[in-house]
């Protein structure tokens, strides 16, 4: 899309996305990181001055540290806020801030790295018959979060997390959160920042369900009619969030879940929505967070002369969902799903990464969810819609054999 505009780019790998299997082969044309710069971020940094970089973009979750420190450091770049950075990609400082800044959240408490003694206040509430979420201080897509209901379970998770390799590398924190209290509905938040205002480009909502190993497996994410009740909630308590965090460039994903106490924060993203979201938003509405952040560039570059008045919100041409294929015992692909799936009513794409052959653990997060596929579904009405989506999710499961 940059080049569309005339933008000229420079592609940047890092470990932290191949050791999170966020990519698993070089990106064509990019440079290396640790190959080409020693891992050096002054050599780096040296280069985007060299080259008159003028903006940064994060990829995907790996490069929000990175993205972040050169967005400050390179002149004339627009930044985020310099105080306390790693509340934009690490959890505990991030619930830290909602906190500090007064913004509605979830009790949360942290293990240390390499720690092992969980809080007894914990253990307590455990005691007491409440349920817990144990999460990663850094991490994506699901990967680690766990739903403890005794005490062993706690200990289990968090041992898991601290004393385990993350998903980018090295150890983390964990985080012991109190699990919101049901009816409860999970949504995702997807904006853009730019000169001190946010803008709304789409709300999902999550269909998900707890294995009997306590992950979180998701089932498809859905999109929202902008006057759908919940959207203007979501949003004010979105925006409350994006200043408690210093956002003030670029795009942010938010997972909030709200109910009986009103929205509540459970996972950020400094970037944008991953697992082909945006393109399919842009299918669906118009305009998508990448399409956002290109148009943005190009002002400020001065190639696209600025809008002189966005319009509030989004609108939803037809009904959406991504449906993520899962599996829960251990199953071999035995192949042809694409070919079968495309010739569904309302099945606009299907992306099929598993390997005919291979055998496949049970699912227990988003990625391992993005390791076997996904579908893109439209209809008309939502009733449809849930339709359609069943009978993809029941025809995924023929081609799966358990092993």
């Amino acid at each position: 899309m940059l080049e569309k505009y005339g933008i000229n780019t420079i592609l940047l790998d890092t470990d932290h996305a191949l050791v999170s299997e966020f990519r698993t082969a070089p990106t064509p044309g990019a440079l290396d990181f640790t190959a080409d710069f020693g891992a050096s971020y002054q050599l780096l940094l040296q280069m985007c001055v060299e080259r008159s970089v003028k903006y940064v973009i994060a990829g995907s979750e790996p490069g929000v540290e990175l993205c972040d420190r050169l967005r400050a450091d390179i002149p004339d770049c627009p930044a985020n806020s310099p105080a306390l950075p790693m509340r934009r990609w690490d959890k505990q400082h991030m619930f830290e801030a909602l906190a500090a800044a007064g913004v509605p959240s979830l009790t949360t408490r942290s293990v240390a790295a390499g720690g092992n003694t969980v809080p007894a206040e914990a253990v307590a509430e455990l005691r007491r018959g409440r349920k817990l979420v144990v999460k990663p201080a850094r991490g994506a897509a699901s990967v680690d979060v766990r739903l403890v209901e005794t005490p062993a379970q706690l200990i289990d998770a968090v041992s898991a997390i601290t004393n385990g390799a993350g998903l980018f590398g090295g150890n983390s924190a964990a985080l012991i959160q109190e699990m919101y209290p049901a009816p409860r509905v999970e949504y995702a938040v997807d904006t853009f920042s730019a000169d001190g205002r946010h803008e709304l480009l789409c709300v999902s909502v999550y269909d998900k369900w707890v294995s009997g190993s306590g992950d979180f497996v998701y089932e498809r994410g859905r999109w929202l009619d902008h006057d759908d009740p919940a959207v203007t909630e979501l949003t004010d308590y979105a925006r409350q969030v994006l200043d408690a965090l210093g956002m003030f460039v670029g795009p942010a994903h938010m997972e909030i879940m709200s109910g009986a106490l009103g929205p509540r924060l459970i996972d950020f993203g400094a970037r944008a929505h991953g697992i082909g979201h945006p393109q399919q938003t842009y299918l669906l509405t118009g305009n998508s967070q990448i399409h956002r952040e290109c148009e943005y560039i190009a002002e400020l570059f001065g190639i696209r002369a600025p809008a002189p008045r966005r319009r509030v919100g989004y609108s939803l041409s037809r009904r959406g969902a991504l449906v993520l294929f899962s599996i829960d015992r251990q199953s071999q692909y035995l192949g042809g799903a694409a070919v079968e799936l495309m010739g569904h009513a309302g099945v606009e794409e299907v992306r099929v990464a598993a390997v005919p052959g291979k055998t496949y653990p049970p699912t227990h997060s988003m990625m391992d969810s993005v390791a076997l596929g996904l579908a893109f579904v439209v209809a008309d009405s939502a009733d449809e819609l849930d339709f359609r989506c069943t009978e993809v999710r029941k025809r995924v499961g023929d081609f799966f054999a358990a092993v």
